[in-house]
């Protein structure tokens, strides 16, 4: 499995957000650490937060060559979700494949 910084993971996380953004006509130009993935403050649903997580872990699974899953037990039975910001999002992504 090749490494990767957090810069990197960050990188990739915010080039799928602001992909998936323009894809559904909801262009987020501003991506920082702070951007809201879920809540009130968050400009996706449900459903848009799904396609982000998939494309990301495609995305690092393919720069990684590694096989993580970002979606597991692990991710859903936290206290605080990883999916809250973009930072908390990094920061579960590195732990992952941190463990790897």
């Amino acid at each position: 499995m090749q490494s990767i910084t957090k810069e990197e993971v960050f990188e990739i996380v915010s080039d799928v957000i602001k992909s998936y953004s323009i894809e559904i006509n909801r262009e987020i130009k501003n991506i920082n650490h702070d951007t809201r993935l879920i809540g009130i403050s968050s400009q996706f649903d449900s459903s848009d937060l799904v396609q982000i997580i998939v494309e990301v872990e495609d995305r690092i699974n393919s720069v990684c060559n590694s096989e993580i899953t970002l979606t597991d037990e692990k991710a859903m039975s936290r206290t605080t979700s990883p999916f809250i910001n973009v930072e908390t999002f990094v920061r579960f992504i590195k732990e992952k494949l941190d463990e790897k």
